[in-house]
């Protein structure tokens, strides 16, 4: 009965600790495309703010942003995205947080990158536009 108890008092403590995050991986939110190149992309939160998967100040091409982080759109991403232009540069889509990149074995890339990235990297998935 003693260890009932311990047990039950631990499993509170346990309960009590634990907080409630702005989980971002449960919902969808919206981010600007800063630049993309080749399927590889900064970009910037525009509706939510999160120091867990973005970061503050990163200069880029003359200008401060902030909570930007970098991604890579899979292919199948990709062509969600379509456009007038090949520069999505300023899009602004919904996208969802991945804990892995999408498996695309018959998608094929360029090796050209952007420039400079942020230090914070998420996988994601375009919802829409």
């Amino acid at each position: 009965m003693r260890i009932f108890i311990i047990g039950i008092i631990a499993f509170s403590f346990l309960q009590l600790s634990c907080t409630k995050n702005d989980n971002l991986t449960n919902t969808t939110f919206r981010v600007k495309i800063i630049k993309e190149v080749c399927n590889d992309a900064i970009v910037q939160l525009v509706d939510k703010q999160s120091s867990e998967i973005a970061e503050n100040g990163f200069a880029f091409e003359g200008k401060t942003y902030n909570n930007v982080f970098f991604t890579t759109f899979s292919c199948a991403d990709r062509n969600k995205m379509q456009t007038l232009t090949s520069d999505l540069t300023g899009l602004v889509i919904t996208v969802k947080l991945l804990s892995a990149p999408k498996d695309e074995p018959n998608c094929g890339r360029c090796r050209a990158t952007v420039g400079s990235r942020p230090g914070k990297s998420n996988y994601i998935e375009v919802i829409g536009l």
